[in-house]
């Protein structure tokens, strides 16, 4: 591992603070080794549905990370995040998956930044919804806006990244001393 130890674990620490189930080094179903992988399932007001929220980190400071790697991410943690999911609905009938493939990268390439920070892809019942954590620059890349599909829960996502992600890259705790 390459990033900052104590920034995975001020996100572990936050995730934990904000009620996912966290396992560390999870060989993810015919993908990646995430560092982190987060996980929880809750009912949503907004739109009356039970929601499968899944984190997925990868540290990527040693190497040039690309959006390939994103989707990669992303595509292994869903896998990830069926085989964890504990709710005997089928996607579509009042459930859905969130999941979030996060890279912390040494320096975030434009065309990375540009990815993470542009509309997610659209899913059927899911969303995808990317972060890069650049280590050079200090910053969180992330969509900001609202997209008109799904726009009940752009804000849930969001509401992760900056209780959860942004706070330890910000603001990292000196869990060593």
């Amino acid at each position: 591992m390459t990033a900052d130890y104590e920034l995975i674990t001020a996100m572990d620490a936050n995730l934990r603070e904000f009620g996912m189930r966290v396992s560390r080094n999870v060989e993810l179903p015919g993908g990646p080794v995430a560092d982190l992988f987060a996980s929880r399932t809750y009912f949503s007001w907004k739109g009356f549905v039970i929601l499968s929220q899944h984190v997925a980190l990868r540290d990527c400071a040693d190497r040039t990370a690309t959006i390939a790697d994103v989707q990669e991410l992303f595509d292994a943690a869903f896998r990830q995040a069926q085989k964890v999911n504990r709710v005997p609905l089928v996607r579509r009938q009042q459930f859905g998956f969130m999941v979030i493939p996060c890279l912390v990268v040494a320096s975030a390439d434009p065309a990375l930044v540009q990815y993470a920070e542009s509309r997610p892809r659209r899913h059927l019942a899911l969303f995808e919804f990317p972060v890069v954590v650049d280590l050079g620059s200090g910053r969180i890349h992330y969509y900001c806006q609202t997209a008109m599909w799904g726009a009940f829960y752009f804000s849930d996502m969001r509401k992760l990244v900056t209780r959860c992600i942004v706070p330890a890259v910000m603001h990292p705790p000196n869990l060593l001393r």
